[in-house]
C-alpha cells in the first residue's frame, strides 16, 4: 500500500513524495486497540493480585474459604491455586503483548490461557461466574476472528 503527499519546494512546485509502509504490517483497527486495552487492565489486576497472593498466602486462604464455604481449602490448595493463577494469568498477558503487536503467536498464548482460568474456575472451584466467564469466551471469539488479519511473525519476503 502507498502513501503520496504533497508539498511545496522552494519553488512554489508540487512535490510528490512517495512513502511506503513496511510490507507485512497490518493496521490495527481501533476496536480491536481498545479492547486489548480492556483486556491488559483485567489480566493485569488479576496477575498482580495472583502476585500478591503469593506472598500474602493466608488472606488468599481465607479469601477462598470465605467465597467458596461449601468446599475445604487447604493451605497447599490455596498456593497451589495462586501460583497456577499466576502462571495462567502471565502467559494470558503476555500473549496480550503479542497481540498489541499484531502477532498471531499472541492469540496461541492468550486462548488457551483463557480456557485454563474458564476450566480452574468451573471444574476445581465449582465456581459459575457467567458474567466473567461470558466476557472472557466473547473476548477470545474475537481475538480469534482477527487472527488472519495478524502478522505470522515470518520475515516477509519483498
Amino acid at each position: 500500500m502507498q502513501l503520496f503527499m504533497e508539498n511545496q519546494n522552494s519553488n512554489g512546485n508540487q512535490l510528490q513524495i512517495e512513502d511506503q509502509i513496511p510490507a507485512g504490517r497490518n493496521k490495527k483497527p481501533f476496536g480491536l486497540s481498545l479492547l486489548i486495552i480492556f483486556a491488559f487492565v483485567y489480566n493485569g489486576l488479576l496477575l498482580a493480585l495472583m502476585l500478591a497472593g503469593l506472598v500474602y498466602n493466608d488472606i488468599v486462604l481465607n479469601i477462598l474459604q470465605q467465597y467458596y464455604s461449601r468446599i475445604y481449602i487447604s493451605p497447599t490448595t490455596s498456593l497451589l491455586l495462586t501460583l497456577g493463577g499466576t502462571i495462567i494469568f502471565g502467559v494470558s498477558f503476555f500473549g496480550l503483548i503479542l497481540i498489541w503487536q499484531f502477532k498471531r503467536k499472541g492469540v496461541y498464548f492468550y486462548i488457551p490461557a483463557q480456557l485454563a482460568m474458564i476450566l480452574v474456575l468451573v471444574l476445581l472451584l465449582k465456581s459459575y461466574d457467567y458474567t466473567n466467564i461470558g466476557i472472557a469466551v466473547v473476548v477470545m471469539i474475537i481475538f480469534g476472528l482477527y487472527t488472519r488479519d495478524m502478522n505470522s511473525g515470518k520475515p516477509v519476503k519483498p
